[in-house]
């Protein structure tokens, strides 16, 4: 006969189970809902359509996601919880052999496939849809904050020879992520891959030439 102590341990362990059985679930739906926004677009994603690809009842997607609103705010936190650490282990993925400009350089072509991956065109559809869509834009921006908060920090230790340079750093990495940005969602067809890495090129020698210039330089007239 099985003791008290047996019986509990059982009941946390099958506790523990179907929590974690939930979380799979939940996982699964917030894959199959960033899926749906690359391939159908923002407008023309159902909750009924999230639950047919992840392969999910009516019921279980109800269970977690009562709401459309709930499953796209869940959705858009998620996503940038993905978007997190794609960045990171792209950044971590450069050799620490190279130093200096190299290094700099390794930085900006880890943030380019970054955003050209399939996460960061899934951002951008809901970018998209959140000019026209009040409700999605809040939850964007809300989310948001924290993604471009780790994003600075991850500039800081790619660009730590630059520290102590003030508004110029920051206005260095606001042209790079803006120009980088534009890029990525440009539709630039004709010689597309070299005309991206000429301009990637420049990008990365107008950021050296920014620190070695100074206050100076054009840059320089623009920042505190």
């Amino acid at each position: 006969m099985a003791s008290g102590n047996d019986k509990s341990r059982q009941q946390d362990q099958d506790i523990s189970w179907q929590a974690q059985k939930s979380a799979m679930t939940r996982d699964r739906i917030l894959d199959a809902a960033i899926n749906c926004f690359i391939e159908l677009g923002y407008t023309n994603v159902t909750t009924a359509k999230v639950a047919s690809v992840a392969g999910v009842s009516r019921g279980a997607m109800l269970h977690h996601f009562p709401s459309k609103t709930e499953l796209i705010q869940a959705a858009v936190e998620y996503l940038h919880d993905r978007l997190l650490e794609d960045y990171t282990e792209r950044v971590k993925s450069i050799s620490p052999r190279l130093k200096g400009s190299k290094f700099r350089r390794a930085g900006i072509d880890a943030y380019w496939q970054h955003l050209t991956g399939d996460l960061f065109t899934a951002y951008h559809e809901l970018c998209v849809a959140g000019r026209t869509d009040a409700e999605l834009k809040d939850i964007l921006e809300t989310s948001s904050a924290k993604f471009d908060k780790h994003v600075q920090e991850s500039n800081a230790e790619l660009f730590k020879e630059w520290q102590g340079t003030g508004d110029r750093f920051l206005l260095a990495m606001d042209v790079t992520k803006f120009m980088m940005e534009g890029m990525a969602v440009g539709q630039l067809v004709t010689n597309r891959e070299a005309r991206v890495n000429r301009l990637l090129d420049y990008l990365a020698d107008r950021l050296e030439e920014i620190f070695e210039e100074g206050s100076t330089g054009a840059i320089g007239r623009h920042s505190s």
